[in-house]
C-alpha cells in the first residue's frame, strides 16, 4: 500500500474517534438480513473502496471481471480518498454498502470503530477448506483477520506485504562498503563503523512505522506464544525479560548515536517522511523500517542505478530464526449489508486466479511526472509472489518463505472504546521523545504497562 492509502504502519487506534452507535441502528445485526435497501435485490452489489496509492484502475478491472463471471450482476463501485467520512454519512442515512475495502490501522480508526460497534459481519464461512488451502499458511490466524481472537474471521486479508529494514544495496552487501548484519551486535557495530564515515545507521519515516518492527521483535524475543499473549495485552508483556529486551534495543537504536539527526523533525505525514526515506537513498542513513510500497513511493527521486534491499529486523545472538512481520490489507462486509450472499462471493473472488493476475499487473502513475510504472499488488495466495518479475520486490516476498524465517501477522486486539486513549500515541510516539531525550526507556515502559492494563480491562 502506498502513502495515500494510509499514513503507513500507524498502529490500530483504540479510540472511538467517531460516534457510530447510530450505524448499527440502521438495521438488525443479523448478518443474513435484508435491510430493505434498493440494492438489496441479490443482483446489484455496492462495493466501497478506499482510493489510495494502488490507483482506481485496479478496482475497475476487478469489478468488470466479477460482472463478467457473474452474469446479471451489476457492481456499483464507490471510491473515495475520504471513505471513512463518506461511509459514516451514508450508513447513518441507511445506505449500507455490501463490501468495504478499508484497512485496520487508518488514522481515522473507522474499521476499528465498526468492530467495536459489532457492525462488521462474521465471514468465517467464506473460508472453507478449499479456499484455506489456497492461502498462505497462517494468514488467517492473526488478529487482523480474527480481531476478537475468538476463532471467527471478520476481516478478509486480500493483499499482503512483508516488512523489514530497507537499505541501500549499493552500499551494503557482499563485496560492498559494508557487510549485511544479521544480529543486533553486528548491526550496532556497523553503526559505529558508519558513524566514523559520517553516515547514520538508522532513520524512520514516522514513529508509527515501528509497529511492524515491534511486532517482529516481540516474536523474536519470546516466540509465538509470547507474541500472541502480547497482542492480547498480557500483563507481563513489558516487564518480562523478553519485553525489556525489545524496549532496550529500540531505545538504543533510536538514540542520537545511531539515528540520523533530522529524523524526528521530518517524521510527519506532510512530506517530511519522504525526506527521511530519501536519506537512505542518498546514503545519509543505512536502514529504515518500511515495506515494498516505498519503491513506487520514492520512484521519482530514486537514481536509475540505485538498488533497494530488505532484511528482517536483526536477531539477538544465538536465535535460530528471524521474524518477519507481514502487513495485510483487509476487506469486510457490514453486518447490515443488503446482499450478504453476493458480498461473500465477491470476497471469495478476490482470491481467484483472475484477481491474482489483475493485482500483479497493476500500474500507478506518478503525480509529479505523469509517468506510469509497474506497481504489483500481491494476494495472499500460494504461488502468487512467484509470478513477480525478478528484482527487489520478488526478493522481498521470497524472504518470507525461507526455512529460518517466522512469518508474523496480527495486530493489537480490538477492545471496547477507551476514553482518552490513542494507541499510536501511547505505544509508538514516545520513540520520538526517546530520541530527543524528553523521555527515557523506563518512562516509555511505564506508559506501556499502563496502556496494556487499560486494554486488558477493555477486551471484549
Amino acid at each position: 500500500m502506498k502513502r495515500k492509502v494510509v499514513n503507513r504502519l500507524i498502529a490500530a487506534s483504540l479510540v472511538s474517534v467517531m460516534t457510530l452507535g447510530t450505524l448499527t441502528a440502521c438495521g438488525s445485526s443479523d448478518s443474513g438480513s435484508d435491510s430493505g435497501s434498493d440494492s438489496g435485490d441479490g443482483t446489484t452489489l455496492k462495493v466501497a473502496a478506499f482510493e489510495g496509492g494502488n490507483g482506481t484502475q485496479i478496482w475497475e478491472d476487478i469489478v468488470a471481471a466479477f460482472e463478467e463471471e457473474n452474469e446479471g450482476v451489476t457492481v456499483e463501485l464507490e471510491m473515495s480518498s475520504q471513505l471513512d467520512q463518506d461511509l459514516t454519512k451514508e450508513i447513518r442515512n441507511g445506505d449500507v454498502p455490501d463490501v468495504v475495502y478499508y484497512n485496520l490501522g487508518q488514522e481515522s480508526g473507522f474499521t476499528e470503530t465498526m468492530l467495536k460497534e459489532n457492525a462488521i459481519a462474521d465471514i468465517t464461512d467464506v473460508f472453507d477448506d478449499e479456499l484455506k488451502g489456497k492461502l498462505l499458511d497462517g494468514i488467517l490466524d492473526g488478529t487482523d483477520a480474527q480481531p476478537y481472537a475468538d476463532g471467527k474471521i471478520y476481516l478478509a486479508p486480500i493483499f499482503y506485504t512483508p516488512t523489514g529494514f530497507w537499505y541501500n544495496k549499493n552500499l551494503i552487501g557482499e563485496g560492498k562498503q559494508y557487510e549485511l548484519p544479521t544480529t543486533w551486535e553486528e548491526f550496532f557495530a556497523l553503526g559505529d563503523q558508519a558513524k566514523a564515515d559520517g553516515i547514520s545507521l538508522f532513520t524512520f519515516p514516522q514513529a508509527g512505522y515501528f509497529d511492524a518492527t515491534m511486532y517482529s521483535m516481540l516474536e523474536q524475543a519470546g516466540g509465538m506464544d509470547f507474541y500472541n499473549a502480547a497482542l492480547q495485552y498480557d500483563e507481563n508483556t513489558w516487564t518480562s525479560e523478553e519485553g525489556q529486551k525489545v524496549l532496550d534495543t529500540i531505545g538504543k537504536l533510536v538514540s542520537p548515536d545511531y539515528t540520523q539527526e533530522d529524523t524526528v523533525a521530518n517524521a510527519n505525514a506532510d512530506g517530511g517522511f519522504k525526506i527521511n526515506q530519501q536519506n537512505v537513498i542518498d546514503g545519509k542513513a543505512l536502514f529504515m523500517p518500511n515495506g515494498n510500497w516505498v519503491i513506487g513511493e520514492m520512484a521519482a527521486s530514486t537514481p536509475d542505478d540505485f538498488e533497494w534491499g530488505m532484511m528482517p529486523a536483526p536477531k539477538w545472538e544465538g536465535d535460530e530464526t528471524q521474524a518477519v512481520y507481514t502487513f495485510t490489507e483487509q476487506m469486510w462486509i457490514p453486518a447490515d449489508a443488503p446482499n450478504m450472499d453476493l458480498a461473500k462471493e465477491f470476497i471469495k473472488f478476490m482470491y481467484s486466479d483472475t484477481v491474482v493476475d489483475i493485482l500483479l499487473g497493476n500500474t500507478t502513475t506518478d503525480e509529479e511526472t505523469g509517468e506510469e510504472s509497474p506497481s504489483p499488488v500481491v494476494a495472499p495466495v500460494k504461488g502468487a509472489a512467484d509470478k513477480l518479475p525478478e528484482g527487489t520486490t520478488k526478493d522481498c516476498y521470497a524472504a518470507t518463505t525461507a526455512d529460518d524465517i517466522v512469518t508474523v501477522t496480527g495486530k493489537w486486539a480490538t477492545t471496547a472504546p477507551i476514553e482518552g486513549l490513542n494507541m499510536n500515541e501511547a505505544t509508538y510516539k514516545p520513540i520520538e521523545s526517546i530520541n530527543t531525550g524528553d523521555m527515557t526507556v523506563e518512562e516509555w515502559q511505564a506508559q506501556l504497562v499502563e496502556t496494556w492494563e487499560k486494554c486488558a480491562a477493555a477486551l471484549e
